[in-house]
């Protein structure tokens, strides 16, 4: 008997029973008020977005950036929106292990850590620049090993102490689920983010932390403005079928599943038909969210095919023009 014809036999409700048990690691809220919260990337865009957010919620909020001057200024909007005078602002390039290491001593022990910090500059591989690549798979790769080797001692040892549940949230992109034309360095360096996600959630459950991966798509920020002037065409018209949000949505939707210890966020729509098409071998919390995947995976591999046709007929007939032209 196929498994495709087992899952029909069984009844729905003896389905969500199953998928009850084996759902793993088991669902947690992770509070926010009076605790640590420290966001890399935190002096614009969505990284400001979730600093405000998370000290409105009363969360006392560390932010790093590599600007003093932009960080000393995100400082006093977010004690002007929060009323909170508690914000700590850290100057250092995540790229720098000992710079960021010195940075969490000064902060303090962490209860929720957010690896916000990105760049990305499209580009087709053959045509990019080695050390623009190492740049990227330096900043948005290794500075994530960074922040999390030097977060997490003190973070074992908060949870233990407060008995409370930690979180490390790991932002990443719909561009770290599934792969774009201009996008392959950028692509790998947020693929590879699902990789130690996955790992990370099995080697610290013990210790009651609980691993995030956030997916946004196009986020209209500064660096949103400045990836646009590189884009290739081909890739504009490819990547701009799908929609952009604004920095305060994105927060919100990361901040909730954060909350809610989720390991996959998506934030739109788009993101949460990509979250059940690659839903894979990641850990899963919610045995809805486990029916749903269940249920949906085949319907979203048909899906998945649909767009990978137009993606490759796209190409194929921008190309087969370009000749013509020449």
């Amino acid at each position: 008997m196929s498994a495709a014809l087992f899952l029909l036999l069984i009844p729905p409700v003896g389905l969500l029973a199953a998928l009850a048990f084996l759902a793993r690691p088991r669902a947690a809220r992770i509070p926010l008020k009076g605790r640590h919260v420290f966001i890399t990337g935190g002096s614009s865009g969505i990284g400001l977005a979730m600093a405000t957010a998370a000290a409105r919620e009363g969360a006392r909020v560390s932010i790093l950036a590599r600007n003093l001057a932009r960080l000393q200024e995100a400082r006093a909007a977010i004690q002007r929106d929060s009323g909170r005078d508690d914000v700590g602002v850290h100057a250092a390039d995540v790229r720098d292990a000992d710079a960021v290491a010195r940075a969490l001593r000064e902060a303090g022990a962490v209860d929720v850590l957010v690896c916000n910090h990105g760049v990305f500059v499209p580009q087709e591989l053959e045509r990019q620049d080695v050390e623009e690549i190492k740049w990227m798979v330096d900043i948005n790769l290794m500075g994530t090993f960074h922040l999390i080797k030097a977060a997490l001692p003190a973070m074992r040892a908060r949870t233990s102490e407060t008995r409370l549940p930690g979180s490390i949230a790991i932002m990443s992109s719909q561009a770290g689920q599934v792969g774009i034309y201009g996008y392959t360095a950028y692509s790998a360096s947020k693929f590879a983010l699902r990789g130690l996600g996955e790992a990370l959630q099995h080697e610290v459950i013990t210790d009651n932390i609980h691993v995030s991966l956030i997916f946004p798509p196009d986020t209209e920020t500064p660096g949103l403005e400045e990836e646009h002037k590189r884009r290739p065409e081909l890739t504009n018209i490819i990547a701009g079928s799908s929609g952009g949000m604004k920095a305060n949505d994105v927060a919100k939707k990361a901040l909730d599943g954060i909350k809610s210890g989720k390991f996959i966020v998506p934030c739109n729509f788009e993101g949460a038909m990509l979250a059940v098409a690659t839903a894979g071998l990641s850990p899963q919390s919610s045995p809805l969210m486990a029916f749903i995947e269940v249920i949906g995976a085949g319907l979203m591999r048909f899906a998945a095919l649909c767009f990978q046709w137009n993606w490759f007929s796209t190409i194929e007939n921008y190309y087969a023009k370009n000749k013509k032209r020449e």
